[in-house]
Order: C-alpha cells, then sequence, then structure tokens
C-alpha cells in the first residue's frame, strides 16, 4: 500500500513537472526568434535565405516538434534565387535545450519538396574542390544532431541550359540518418525520372548509401549504389547499376574511392545493348585522378559488334584533363558484314571550350569488299578536336586504304547547315575499286546533310583520266550531288555535274572541249574508231530510282568532232559502191580506208531512252555527209539515213565532170551498233 502511493506520487510529480514544462514552453516560446535562428544558422552555414512564409508552431504530441507552412531555401550566396520549397516541414527538437532556449534539431520530416536548379553541370564538376571539413564549422545557436530526415511527395528539376539537358525527379520519397559526428548513417532515396536532352530517359530510380561522420566531422561512403529501371537512349527496357565500393573525404578537401563500377542494359526493337565500365580506383584533387580505366561495349543484330576501350593516367592539367593513352580494340557489324576497330590516341579535355582532343590519333578500320571484292583496311592518322555534348567536331585527317591516300579537314556541326563539311586532297583516286560503294551512295534514300570538296591530281575511272580535277559533293536525305566538276582530260577539259533530288529525278550535265578520243582506252570499242577533238555539251534528266536509267532519259546533246578520221573500211566501201557517183571522184582521189573528217557536228533530242538525231553533219576534205536518225542510248543501236555529195573538186579532176558529180546525191544507210556500224549505200539520184 506504500508503495502505491510512492508511485502514485511519482506520476503525480513527472505530471505536474511535464504541465508544468508545456506551460512554460507555451509561454515562453517565441516563434520569431526561432524562426531568426534558424534562418541564420542557414546562412551561416551553407550561404543560403531560409524564409518562414507563415508562423512557427510548436506542437507536444506525440512527440515535441516545431511545426512550419510554406518554407523556402535561396541558392547558394543568392537570396533572391529561389532553389527549394516545401509545403510542411515538422523538426522534433530535444526538451532540455529548448528549456534553455536552443533548438536541438533530432529529426526532420518534409512533405511537398519542390527544387530546382540550373546550372552547367561541367563547369560544376570542373570547379568541384572538396568541401571544408564539418570540424571547422563554429558553434550555433542551432545544434544539427539530426537522427533521421524524412522526405515525402518531392520533386526536382535539374536544368543545364549549357548542355541543353533537362533532367525532372517526381513522386520523390527519401530517408536519411543518423547525422552527426562520430555517427553512421544510411542514405536511401527512390521516385520517378525524366530527362530531355541529350539523353532522353524516364522510368524509376533508386539510390542507397551507407555514410559516416568521424569525430572531426570528415565524411565517408560505402557500399553506394544506383539503379534505374525504364525506357533510355532509345531502348524501350533498360537498366542501370551503379556502384560503389566506398568514398572519403580528408581535411584537404580531397576525395579518394574505390571499386567504381557501371552497368547499362538495353533491349530494343532492332536488339540489345550492353555498356560496362569499371575503375579500380580514383581521386579527386583539383579534377580527376584515375590512374586506369575500362569499358566494353556489346550489341547483338544485324547492326551491332564488341568494343573495349581503356584509358590510362587521367589527370588534370592546366588547359584541361589529359591521360597518356587511349586504347579501343572490337568489331562492329552492319548488314551482315563485320569491321575491324583499332584505336590508339593521347586523348586531352580542354576546358576553354569543352573540346575533346585526339593527339597522335592512329585507328585503323576493316573495311569488307562488296560482293566478291578483297577486303581492305582503312588506315586515319592525324589530330580530332571534338565538343561531344553540343559542339563540332574538327580533325585534320590523312586515310590510307593501301591504294588510295585522301588528307584534308573534316567538321560535323550539329547546328550548322550541313552538319557535315570536308575538303580533302588525294594525289590518285581509281574510281572503278569502288563502285559498289559508289553505288550505294547514289541510292541511299537516309543521307544526313553533307557538302565538300574533294581535289585529286590524278582520277581513273572508266578508262578515264581526268587531271587536276576539283569534285563538290553535296548530300542530304535522299538527294545527293555530284559536281559542279571540273577537270583535264588528255588535251582537253570536261566539266558538268551529276544529281539526283530526293523525289530520285536526276541530272546529267556535262561539257567536254577539245577531248581527244585517240587517247581514250575504250575509244575503239564504243565509239566505232573515232579520233579528232570531241566538243560535246549535253544535258539529260532521267530516273535515278530506275535499275536502268538510260530508258528514261530526256534533253538535248550536242557533239562536235573537230579533224581525226573515222577508222571504218565499210563507210568508204559504200562510198565507192560501183556505179555511183562518188566512186570515181574518191578512186580518184586515192581514198584510203579511213575517212578523214574536218568537222562532224550532231543535234540530238534525247527521249524515252532514244536520241532523235535531228541534224547530223560530216565535212571530209572532199565529200559532205548530211542526215537524220536515231541512237539508241542503252544498247547502241544505230538506224541513220544520210545523204553524201561532193563539194571540193578532187585534184586532178575536170572541172566540168566535177560540177556534174556535184549535182549528184548518194544515200546511205547506217544501222547495227555504234561497236560495230554497218553502212549501206542506195540508188543516187540526179
Amino acid at each position: 500500500m506504500r508503495l502505491l502511493k510512492i508511485v502514485a506520487l511519482v506520476v503525480l510529480s513527472l505530471l505536474v513537472l511535464a504541465a508544468g514544462a508545456v506551460w512554460y514552453l507555451s509561454t515562453s516560446f517565441d516563434s520569431d526568434r526561432v524562426k531568426s535562428e534558424l534562418s541564420q544558422a542557414v546562412a551561416d552555414r551553407y550561404g543560403r535565405a531560409l524564409v518562414f512564409d507563415g508562423p512557427l508552431t510548436l506542437t507536444f504530441w506525440p512527440r515535441l516538434a516545431l511545426d512550419a507552412k510554406q518554407v523556402t531555401l535561396s541558392a547558394r550566396d543568392a537570396p533572391t534565387v529561389l532553389a527549394a520549397r516545401v509545403a510542411r516541414v515538422r523538426v522534433h527538437v530535444g526538451l532540455l535545450p529548448l528549456l534553455a532556449r536552443r533548438v536541438d534539431v533530432q529529426e526532420m520530416r518534409l512533405e511537398g519538396v519542390q527544387l530546382h536548379f540550373a546550372r552547367d553541370m561541367l563547369k560544376t564538376l570542373e570547379a568541384l574542390q572538396g568541401q571544408p571539413a564539418a570540424a571547422s564549422i563554429k558553434d550555433a545557436p542551432v545544434a544539427f544532431n539530426v537522427h533521421r530526415v524524412s522526405v515525402t511527395d518531392a520533386s526536382l528539376e535539374l536544368v543545364d541550359p549549357v548542355q541543353g539537358m533537362t533532367l525532372q525527379l517526381s513522386r520523390v520519397t527519401a530517408f536519411v540518418g543518423p547525422i552527426g559526428k562520430g555517427l553512421r548513417g544510411v542514405l536511401g532515396v527512390e521516385g520517378d525520372a525524366v530527362a530531355h536532352g541529350l539523353l532522353p530517359a524516364q522510368g524509376r530510380f533508386r539510390m542507397t548509401a551507407g555514410f559516416g561522420i568521424d569525430r572531426t566531422g570528415l565524411l565517408s561512403l560505402n557500399n553506394a549504389g544506383v539503379d534505374f529501371d525504364g525506357e533510355a537512349l532509345g531502348y524501350r527496357a533498360t537498366t542501370l547499376a551503379l556502384t560503389s565500393g566506398g568514398a572519403a573525404i580528408d581535411r584537404a578537401g580531397r576525395w579518394q574511392g574505390k571499386a567504381l563500377a557501371l552497368r547499362v542494359h538495353g533491349q530494343g526493337r532492332a536488339g540489345t545493348s550492353t555498356i560496362t565500365a569499371e575503375v579500380p580506383a580514383w581521386r579527386w584533387e583539383d579534377g580527376l585522378h584515375l590512374a586506369q580505366a575500362a569499358a566494353t561495349f556489346q550489341r547483338d543484330g544485324e547492326r551491332g559488334g564488341a568494343l573495349a576501350a581503356r584509358l590510362a593516367n587521367l589527370r588534370p592539367l592546366p588547359e584541361g584533363w589529359q591521360a597518356d593513352t587511349l586504347s579501343l580494340e572490337g568489331n562492329l557489324r552492319r548488314d551482315g558484314r563485320s569491321h575491324a576497330i583499332s584505336l590508339q590516341a593521347v586523348p586531352q579535355w580542354r576546358s576553354p571550350d569543352d573540346s575533346l582532343l585526339l593527339n597522335g590519333l592512329d585507328a585503323q578500320f576493316g573495311w569488307p569488299g562488296a560482293g566478291d571484292a578483297p577486303a581492305r583496311r582503312l588506315q586515319i592518322t592525324g589530330q580530332l578536336a571534338w565538343q561531344p555534348l553540343n559542339g563540332p567536331l574538327d580533325a585534320s585527317l590523312a586515310f590510307n586504304d593501301g591504294a588510295q591516300r585522301l588528307a584534308g579537314s573534316v567538321r560535323i556541326a550539329p547546328d550548322a547547315s550541313p552538319a557535315l563539311q570536308f575538303e580533302l586532297h588525294a594525289p590518285r583516286l581509281a574510281l572503278d575499286a569502288y563502285r559498289a560503294e559508289l553505288a550505294g551512295l547514289w541510292s541511299a534514300r537516309s543521307l544526313p546533310p553533307f557538302a565538300g570538296r574533294v581535289r585529286a591530281d590524278r582520277v581513273e575511272a572508266d578508262g578515264w583520266v581526268l587531271e587536276s580535277v576539283v569534285l563538290p559533293v553535296a548530300g542530304e536525305g535522299a538527294a545527293l550531288r555530284f559536281g559542279p566538276f571540273d577537270g583535264a582530260v588528255f588535251n582537253g577539259r570536261v566539266s558538268g555535274q551529276l544529281a539526283h533530288d530526293a523525289e530520285g529525278a536526276g541530272l546529267l550535265e556535262l561539257k567536254a572541249t577539245g577531248v581527244a578520243l585517240e587517247q581514250w582506252p575504250r575509244a575503239a570499242e564504243a565509239k566505232a574508231m573515232l579520233s579528232g577533238g570531241l566538243d560535246a555539251d549535253l544535258r539529260l534528266r532521267f530516273d535515278a530510282d530506275a535499275a536502268a536509267p538510260w530508258p528514261t532519259a530526256q534533253g538535248r546533246m550536242r557533239f562536235v568532232l573537230n579533224g581525226g578520221a573515222w577508222q571504218a573500211e565499210g563507210l568508204v566501201d559504200a562510198l565507192r559502191a560501183p556505179g555511183g557517183p562518188l566512186a570515181l571522184a574518191l578512186a580518184g582521189a586515192g581514198a584510203g580506208p579511213a575517212l578523214p573528217i574536218r568537222q562532224a557536228s550532231a543535234d540530238v533530242t534525247v527521249s524515252d531512252g532514244a536520241g532523235q538525231v535531228d541534224a547530223l553533219s560530216i565535212r571530209s576534205d572532199a565529200l559532205q555527209l548530211t542526215g537524220t536518225g536515231t541512237v539508241g542510248l542503252a544498247d547502241g543501236a544505230l538506224d541513220l539515213a544520210l545523204t553524201a555529195q561532193l563539194t571540193e573538186r578532187p585534184e586532178g579532176m575536170r572541172k566540168s565532170a566535177f560540177a556534174k558529180l556535184q549535182r549528184q546525191h548518194l544515200p546511205l544507210r547506217l544501222s547495227g551498233t555504234l561497236a560495230a556500224p554497218q553502212w549501206q549505200a542506195g540508188d543516187h539520184t540526179p
């Protein structure tokens, strides 16, 4: 009975004491003073402005806590720039410190957090120097020994206007704690993530980490990890896992970490891809230091392959990050063919313009031949500068595939039009070896915007040899243009262009001046042994999508041949037909098997692949041939009707005989093909 009385007295005393404490706190609690002390503590410690839009209230159930609504936090050292807004904050505080008019924060609960940051992330990383040790922070009226911080229904927007990226987090929940010197705690965050810009993504993320703060206030992390599931990098199902074995900061603000690993796996309609990266150890001291790093890439499907990269001794220098070596080995598959890749370079990240430089570049690419053609290997040497996130790629390169050599500059600028530009020079180009590649370029229906120029000392193509050639090339989408080009051929010149638009309408323009046909290796086959200097002017339109474009050609052509001869016995035999008006004249002139040509001309109208010869004129020493007919552009078929007559008196012929023969006309029929013409004489007319 006595014991019950003692217990009752103790309980009554505690209730009276609690009631007194509640009464004392209720009457002595100064909301404005507490808000001022909290705001001052945040300003001194973090350089941010903490503002309470409403009153700060004191609650006693279920635990002693401070409640506030509509709290805002500014950006660091920018009181007018809003960085965070919280719909409601509940802060659990210690009772005894509060009786002494000190706020000891033990637990914080935040609801409806909204965060917004705008910054250049690359510059932020470069400027990161490590934060001062917590032990250097002076004691303040507010003690932040927080056992737990919990966040619900939070959102975050991070905008990088320089790199053109935006990260939005929503439905975020998080917890962290305990936080304090000599304590070990855990951190957990999860929510929805959406990224726009360079790396678009959408999905669910989770982040966990263990951390500790020693007695001096130094921070260390252990067993940290980040996971992501959703859509990213063009894959409808993507998983990402980033893990770290640990990281710690010393008194000088230097971070050191170990066992950093990344794995990204994506599954899409065209196949699956996997990227891995491993860093055994790293250090952040005025920039990132890596003794070594390795990464791999694997992709299945028709357009896949495998690559392995290694980086040695990455370190910061006054002009930017630099590494001793970068190596890349592997192969890429495309359309059932495998392309081997090997690259060695000295990389440097130049800070002023955020450029990645590859100095001493030596890259080799396997180039499988088309069809039965032998495989080739392309070697690229030189220097390359690239702004990976939003800038251009500039390169001074030399290309060598064992037979062809080109050197010059290449520029890829995403914001320019066209995006790809180049200026290349070659001592010699043999285009016959690249028929399949040129045909593929001609028929491509999805070309990136590009424009450039190739200059060559010598170009060989289909028996032609052109000297000092300047060839502009441009394309976009399904449109492609070669030219206007210009070059010397034999002792003449050739200029023109070949192009087709996005709808497949092709255009061929060609002008030739003084081209010596007898120097063309295929003249005997294609031109029936013609010789002399050719002038040509043609403009044809055709269907570039057709398997055989010649039957679709429309346009005009004009040819003029100066000097030379027609090495064709059939023509001379037809002119010498027995009983014909020219037989005696030619026999008297001692005509040989070749017909000398002073000048020949032909005007041709092209329609549906056939050439209608509107006017054909061949002027020899004493003869004039004129006529009309057709020429097949695809097969070279001939169907021409001509008339021959004397125009000059042969040596030794009497004037009266010449006057009589001059009025005579000999019909001729030309059939067969350009390679095998057939001449036939008809009845002469007086």
